[in-house]
């Protein structure tokens, strides 16, 4: 029978066996991102379900939850396997029904189970006599509730002896979504497939993939350890929500890094010519500039945050020059003028450089 509440911390409790689950949330992430990045989404983890996709229309009403009940295994899954799942997908598709966040007259659920593992649905073919499968793996790799022959519809709706389902939980079966996902079963081997595809989806836009996919990797992990307020799940609730915006921001970051060290590479020389920064410092000068980058990134830095201000507040003398470097110069004059700094001579020639391209090439 259906039930009117679903367990929702146990997830958060047990968090050491959820890699699969935060890693497959990034493949699905990552094969979507090119239709998604231009709509307003966000990702819940062990909220609802395993993996929440939700979208937003341009009234900021909810039009669409897309869920997965991930779960990895080293054999395959046959029917009566999972019924169980079926249940606490349909169990969790009525509760997000029933949630009270503003959604779209044309609002949609998609719930899917997925697995690295072959899904194996076997019926009996009323016209042929005899028992038929429906395989879900890498030839095949995902298959809606609503696409199977009626007698496999049929049979899944049935149950088994242990578990029955009731007219509220068949008519969620609608939405329900079987899928296969070509992850590894060992956590070393998923990241190496995740480091993979973040090459592939960004390519040189991004100059350390490894380092990209740690760090989604760093924020889906904070959701996921956030337990549900008052022990109820809620779309609304902004504790377990990684919401689009901030993935384009660690996105950004992560891209103009990346253009910061090719303009740093590019004008280095000339840099170091018209701060007259020696040889020996020049060395490492690409590397202070590297490190200023991330040292803005921290508000509790204030030297950083005190250059960055003032290259902010200068923005206007830009216009004056055609040339960086020059006006890299001239705002290194300025600030010596005007501020002071407990920073070494080559830090804080590096750090201006790299503040005057954030701030050049803000949005």
């Amino acid at each position: 029978m259906a039930k009117g509440k679903i367990d929702t911390n146990s997830g958060v409790q047990a968090s050491v066996g959820f890699d699969f689950q935060r890693n497959t949330c990034i493949y699905v992430f990552l094969d979507n991102y090119i239709g998604w990045k231009n709509q307003e989404y966000f990702i819940m983890l062990e909220h609802y379900d395993d993996i929440v996709f939700g979208f937003l229309n341009t009234n900021g009403e909810l039009s669409q939850v897309t869920t997965y009940q991930a779960k990895k295994s080293s054999t395959v899954w046959t029917t009566n396997k999972v019924y169980e799942i079926i249940q606490k997908i349909s169990n969790s598709g009525i509760e997000m029904f029933k949630d009270n966040i503003s959604k779209s007259g044309n609002y949609k659920q998609s719930q899917h189970f997925i697995s690295n593992n072959t899904i194996a649905l076997d019926y009996k073919c009323s016209t042929e006599k005899k028992t038929k499968k429906v395989y879900v793996n890498e030839t095949n790799e995902s298959v809606t509730y609503t696409s199977l022959d009626v007698d496999c519809q049929n049979s899944l709706k049935k149950g088994n002896s242990d578990i029955k389902f009731d007219s509220e939980q068949i008519e969620h079966f609608k939405n329900l979504n079987f899928t296969y996902i070509d992850l590894g079963r060992n956590t070393k081997s998923q990241l190496e497939l995740l480091r993979g595809k973040f090459e592939t989806v960004f390519g040189k836009s991004i100059i350390d993939h490894t380092a990209a996919r740690d760090t989604l990797i760093f924020h889906l992990k904070e959701i996921e350890s956030t337990y549900n307020q008052g022990d109820i799940p809620k779309f609304s609730d902004k504790h377990k929500r990684l919401e689009s915006a901030k993935i384009d921001i660690i996105l950004n970051i992560l891209t103009t890094k990346n253009l910061a060290l090719d303009f740093c590479r590019k004008k280095a020389e000339k840099i170091c010519e018209e701060l007259s920064i020696n040889v020996f410092d020049a060395m490492s000068f690409e590397l202070d500039f590297e490190n200023s980058l991330d040292e803005f990134k921290d508000l509790k830095q204030g030297e950083h945050q005190k250059i960055i201000r003032f290259i902010e507040s200068k923005k206007s003398i830009f216009w004056n020059f055609t040339n960086d470097v020059l006006c890299i110069k001239e705002l290194y004059g300025l600030f010596l003028k005007e501020q002071n700094s407990t920073l070494n001579s080559l830090q804080l020639k590096a750090s201006m450089a790299a503040a005057y391209f954030l701030i050049l090439n803000q949005k």
